[in-house]
């Protein structure tokens, strides 16, 4: 890493005596080539690769969303760890948080497979990263996991953590769908979905359709918006603003990307009744932005189908070692299909008096959420 790539540094020490630098960062494409090699050979949720965080970065930048704010974290071996970070207003101020703004399901910190940061060293490090961001009112991290593919995540590190009121869900997938499902699916959605099958297979036979390849993909993305658009009218939610529109097809269309994109489609004969927007890193699938049609389709519930037949597929593609992740979002269905629920966990660090009044006031909030009611405190 060089000087010119940061506008602001910290240093500090590392083990051995060597010089660690924090630097904030403006251009994330400058970053690309370090980046790239930190995710392929280290540890990072799908929403902190390259291919995702660049296309966030452009999007938000013309749509006047965001700044871009990328730390790095290095020592005499190179670059350890980068973390997306943009500063954006919300509610008259000014917040440092995760490239996200409610696209990114989770929260992390891309991180070297040979990780020279210790845990011990971590809160240290988290802490010189703050001094090291520019001014704002309010650090604000969310969406964060325990873990980030086997390493503990450094962001749980900063400030005051709580549980989100949403968690994720997902599922070990390391048997056929037909034996695993008759243990951990409801039994009433099982049977729901044996009867809309029977029920679907008087119009049409059922099928899958997965695109990958950049140069094809755009027709299903295209489905997928329309198909998006009809069920927020019926249900009266906003049409998918613009900028995430663009972010999600530049992601899924970019010639160059190394990421794992794919769009499910489920057919009706030729009539597609449910797709999911998908990225997968290893062996987790992460279903980012399901959707299915509505109208006379509805009663038939195709999104259910196809998340029935997606995990009858996954299993054998993954050698019966994958992890099927619905993310974010305490939908009922979810647990239905035998989910297991993990928390996710946000911080908040005021910096400025502005900020700590909020912070007050958002404590005082969590403590209401997280207070046990009348009768249960035998079950804390």
């Amino acid at each position: 890493m060089t000087d010119s790539l940061a506008d602001t540094g910290v240093r500090g020490g590392a083990p051995g005596g060597q010089a660690r630098t924090i630097a904030v960062h403006h251009d994330w494409k400058a970053l690309e080539p370090d980046w790239r090699k930190l995710e392929e050979d280290g540890h990072a949720t799908v929403f902190q690769t390259y291919d995702w965080a660049s296309a966030w970065y452009a999007n938000t930048s013309k749509h006047g969303l965001a700044k871009p704010l990328i730390v790095t974290v290095a020592d005499a071996g190179g670059i350890v760890w980068i973390l997306p970070l943009c500063r954006h207003r919300w509610k008259g101020m000014n917040f440092i948080s995760l490239a996200d703004l409610g696209v990114s399901d989770y929260g992390g910190v891309v991180m070297a497979r040979d990780d020279r940061i210790s845990s011990a060293e971590v809160p240290g490090v988290m802490s010189d990263i703050l001094r090291a961001l520019p001014r704002c009112d309010m650090v604000h991290f969310q969406k964060l996991q325990q873990q980030i593919e086997g390493k503990p995540n450094p962001l749980l590190q900063v400030g005051h953590v709580v549980a989100m009121r949403e968690s994720c869900y997902g599922i070990d997938v390391r048997r056929p769908w037909g034996e695993l499902s008759k243990e951990i699916m409801q039994s009433r959605l099982r049977s729901t979905i044996r009867q809309q099958k029977k029920k679907i297979a008087a119009i049409g036979p059922i099928s899958l359709e997965h695109v990958s390849d950049p140069q094809s993909i755009g027709s299903a993305m295209d489905a997928l918006f329309k198909m998006r658009r009809g069920r927020f009218e019926r249900i009266g939610r906003p049409d998918t603003p613009e900028v995430w529109r663009s972010f999600y097809s530049d992601v899924a269309r970019n010639p160059e990307r190394t990421l794992d994109v794919c769009v499910t489609t489920m057919r009706v004969a030729d009539t597609p009744v449910a797709v999911s927007f998908g990225l997968t890193r290893g062996k987790a699938y992460h279903s980012v932005m399901p959707t299915f049609a509505a109208e006379e389709w509805e009663a038939y519930r195709p999104g259910m189908l196809m998340f029935d037949a997606m995990l009858e597929e996954y299993g054998p593609r993954m050698g019966f070692e994958g992890y099927f992740d619905f993310t974010i979002g305490d939908e009922p269905y979810k647990q239905r299909f035998g989910a297991i629920g993990q928390p996710l966990m946000e911080c908040m660090s005021p910096r400025s008096l502005k900020g700590a009044l909020a912070f007050l006031y958002w404590r005082a909030k969590a403590a209401r959420r997280h207070r046990p009611t009348k009768g249960a405190e035998g079950n804390e």
